[in-house]
């Protein structure tokens, strides 16, 4: 095996490492939400359990958050894939550095894996987001409405 250069090593990583941090944030937020919306949903169950809800209000701010929840796991599950991809690329490009192949279709292969897995998890979590403005307007009075 002949000498690898290990700035080149560094340099072909550097894109997808640099995504992988990205990925990082959008998921810490994502979670976050997800926790909130899932803590707020156990707090209207137990709610529910206690008092009637004659206008439905409650099971309607119920649905909302568990659709919210819904998407929220989805978008996550799809930023974690976009991570593995991410880090899938960066192992390719080690590997076609260390032993010489060329794995230039196996490269573009997980970075067009990790890029459309961050757009439709981008996708659901504006859905979600949507979702929540709608949860909202379910809990301001309907005068307020009128203003």
């Amino acid at each position: 095996m002949e000498h690898l250069d290990f700035s080149y090593v560094l340099s072909s990583t550097l894109t997808p490492i640099t995504l992988i941090s990205g990925v990082g944030l959008l998921l810490m937020t994502m979670s976050a939400r997800y926790a909130h919306t899932t803590d707020r949903l156990r707090q209207l169950l137990k709610a529910l359990e206690m008092t009637a809800d004659p206008g439905k209000q409650l099971s309607a701010s119920i649905r909302l958050l568990f659709q919210r929840a819904t998407l929220l796991r989805k978008a996550i599950l799809l930023v974690v894939l976009s991570a593995a991809c991410s880090g899938l690329l960066v192992l390719t490009c080690t590997v076609e550095a260390m032993f010489g192949n060329q794995l230039e279709t196996l490269k573009h292969l997980f970075l067009l894996c990790s890029v459309g897995l961050i757009v439709v998890s981008t996708f659901y979590f504006a859905l979600e987001v949507n979702i929540s403005l709608k949860a909202l307007e379910i809990t301001i009075p309907r005068d307020e409405h009128n203003k």
